[in-house]
Parts: structure tokens; sequence; C-alpha cells
């Protein structure tokens, strides 16, 4: 009588959230918001794991004291580039959390340009910091093939793929198809989902041009996987469902996991192409 008990079986449900703090997608099919997860997601996880402890690089995953020096010389234009760059995407930051709310930092796009935005800082502050900053050094190489890669997805998967089937399938009245392209062309989103790619670039290889390492993709697989673990153990459980395609209680989870992967891989062998004429093209102009 003083302590009511509850004996009826528990399913957990999004709805008890606070829907401004957790902008959760209950247009979504239930069966991809709540229940059981596919075997496929643990086996996808298990497996993903596996081979980023086999596929460790040897002897050490630290970069050589070489690369870590790859950075504009101070007051260079590129240096400046870099300065300006980072006052400019805090900036961006800046106004998105006022315009939005702090759940922004949830998305996959504003990890991406968070990181960004730590690297032209790194960039500008490099060529004054004393060799004892070694973990710095090492933090600004590991953002390199990291900040590209978030900004290509983010690019790609949002411009070619998202927007359009959002704007189709989503859009079945002139009225919120209006509504959406000017959502689409918002300052803020332009930045974060079209202009990201461009400072990408500037930073991570007009300032200092290098050919990436099998490093750089351990490193950025590492964070895909952090980021995937963070959306499926804490995102998806307190009801955000940012990427419905990543529901792990659908079979086909497997297939938009190993595009993911796919992508990734990808990206680091195109862009190494690309770097290696940029190179090549700026030794001989120079």
């Amino acid at each position: 009588k003083r302590w009511p008990t509850n004996t009826q079986k528990r399913v957990f449900h999004p709805s008890f959230l606070n829907q401004k703090r957790w902008p959760t997608n209950t247009r979504l099919p239930e069966k991809l918001r709540v229940g059981p997860w596919s075997p496929m997601a643990p086996i996808f996880l298990v497996t993903y794991v596996a081979t980023i402890i086999y596929t460790k690089p040897q002897p050490t995953i630290e970069f050589d004291y070489e690369l870590t020096r790859l950075f504009p010389d101070a007051y260079s234009t590129c240096w400046y580039y870099n300065l300006i760059g980072f006052l400019w995407t805090l900036f961006i930051l800046h106004t998105s959390l006022k315009e939005m709310t702090p759940t922004i930092f949830l998305s996959y796009t504003y990890q991406s340009w968070t990181a960004i935005c730590i690297r032209h800082g790194i960039s500008a502050a490099a060529p004054f910091l004393p060799s004892s900053y070694y973990m710095l050094f090492q933090i600004h190489e590991i953002l390199r093939f990291h900040c590209l890669v978030t900004a290509t997805v983010t690019f790609t998967l949002w411009n070619f793929a998202l927007m359009p089937v959002i704007y189709v399938k989503g859009c079945n009245t002139d009225i919120k198809k209006k509504k959406f392209i000017k959502f689409f062309f918002g300052f803020n989103l332009v930045q974060a989902h079209l202009l990201n790619i461009v400072y990408a670039i500037l930073n991570t290889i007009v300032s200092s041009p290098r050919r990436f390492i099998v490093t750089d993709l351990w490193c950025s697989m590492v964070t895909l996987l952090a980021y995937t673990l963070f959306y499926l153990l804490f995102m998806d459980r307190m009801g955000a469902h940012f990427y419905p395609v990543f529901s792990p209680r659908a079979h086909w989870c497997i297939l938009t996991y190993s595009a993911c992967v796919g992508c990734y891989v990808a990206t680091y062998f195109g862009w190494n192409k690309l770097i290696s004429k940029f190179i090549v093209t700026s030794a001989i102009a120079s």
C-alpha cells in the first residue's frame, strides 16, 4: 500500500522524453524505434571490433615526428587562412547553438564540424608551440584524415542522397517543398553541409599536403566505431533516432553499416590519388 509496484512487463519507449531536449522521430515505424535488435547488428559490431584490433598498425599507432611537423609557417598565407578558418568555424558553432539546441553535437555533421574547427585552431597555434606539446601534434595528425573523411561523407550523403529523398518523398505539397528548400539553404546548414568540404580540403590538403597512410585510415575507423557505439547504445536508447537507416532493429542494418565502412575506405584511396596529383602539380609549379 505504501510502495505501489508495477508488475506489468516494462517495454522501453522514448515517448517519455522531453521533445525539446531529445528530438525523437515519431514518424518512424515503431519497429525501427523500439524492440529487440536484429542479430545482424551485434554480428557486425563484433566483427568490426575484431577487425580494428587485428589491423592495428605495428609497432605503434603514433605518427612519426616528421609528420607531426607538417603545418604552415607562422604568418604565411596558409597560416592566416587557418587562423581565420578557426574563428569562422567557431562563429558558426556559436550561431548554430543559438539557432538550435546543444543536441546538434549528437549529430555526425556537427561532430565533424567541431573536429574541423579544432584542427584549424591547432594548425594556427602549432608554429608557436614547443615540441613538448607532443600529444597535441599527434591529435593534429589524427584529425587530418578524420576531418576530410567526415566532411566528405556529410557533403556526399546529405546533398546527393538524403536531401533529394526527403524533398521527393517527404514533401508532398508545394508548401512543404518551399519550407524544406528554405531550411536546406539556411545559413548554418549551407556551412555545415555544403561548405564543410571546402574548409576541410583547405586545412588538410592545401595548407600542408601529404599522402595518407594506413594509420590515418585506422584512426578514422576507430572514431567511426566510437560514434557507432555512441549512436546505438546512447542515442538510440534515448530515442534520438537521427539516422533511421542505421536502426539496429532492421535486418538490413548490416548493409548500411558496411556501406559506411566502405565509404571510409573509398575516401581514403580516392583522396590519396588526388593528393598525389596535387603534390606533383605544386612541385612543378614551384
